[in-house]
């Protein structure tokens, strides 16, 4: 019985492989070599073993997926003015946003992968792309970053947690002059929102005024503030020559 089961099992085997083998396993081929380390440990030691490997980094895998934030830097699409892309995976067919950072948070935020988002986001600040090292100098100018946008939508939930690093991140940016919006976030009795209300976020960025409901909206925002901003500096000019 046990030849009948392993003999159907190695049937599978040639199209199963052919299959990652097409579509590159996930990530550059780690699928594959998931198998291929399975199934070494399964012929060189015995069947428990190779079972206690595959949970092992299985569950590894998992964990680092589930511990790593997958925020995105966005860029408008050449030619339109409300279609935004990630600028890292479309570099050819979308352009940066002078004087803003626009950034996609596509995921629910928890205490297990917010660890790292103040450097990763850093890293988007210094670099425009998360690949780079974080010791190399930065090549992005700082006027590129006085306005930060925080696309939200994929936040459909958070934890103390998460609203705490958030705060901090939130509190940074305004402590160094940086404007901060919220767009597309859940509605205004869902629990998402209020975790912002109670946390102090709201009041942090300067209000409700500073949750819109998309990232085009978000920009004109900067437009208007900036355009009152150097309204106020040219009355103070007059007033105080």
């Amino acid at each position: 019985m046990i030849s009948i089961v392993a003999y159907s099992l190695l049937e599978e085997i040639p199209p199963d492989l052919l299959f990652f083998i097409q579509v590159r396993g996930y990530g550059g081929y780690q699928e594959l070599l998931l198998m291929t380390i399975i199934f070494l440990a399964t012929i060189f030691w015995n069947l428990k073993v190779g079972i206690a490997v595959g949970i092992g980094l299985s569950l590894l895998r998992v964990l680092r997926h589930a511990t790593r934030p997958r925020i995105q830097i966005l860029g408008r699409v050449a030619g339109t003015t409300d279609e935004f892309e990630n600028a890292e995976q479309a570099s050819r067919r979308v352009e940066y946003v002078e004087g803003c950072l626009i950034v996609k948070v596509p995921e629910p935020l928890h205490f297990a992968n917010t660890g790292d988002l103040r450097a990763r986001l850093r890293r988007l600040e210094e670099h425009g792309t998360q690949d780079a090292h974080p010791s190399l100098p930065p090549v992005r100018r700082k006027e590129n970053n006085k306005n930060v946008v925080f696309d939200v939508h994929g936040v459909t939930s958070m934890d103390a947690a998460g609203a705490q690093v958030l705060k901090d991140i939130v509190r940074g940016y305004v402590e160094k002059d940086v404007r901060v919006f919220f767009c597309r976030v859940p509605r205004d009795d869902s629990e998402v929102y209020k975790l912002f209300e109670r946390s102090g976020i709201v009041d942090l960025v300067g209000g409700r005024d500073h949750f819109v409901s998309s990232v085009e909206q978000a920009l004109r925002m900067t437009e208007l503030e900036d355009v009152e901003e150097e309204m106020r500096r040219e009355a103070d000019a007059f007033v105080d020559p």
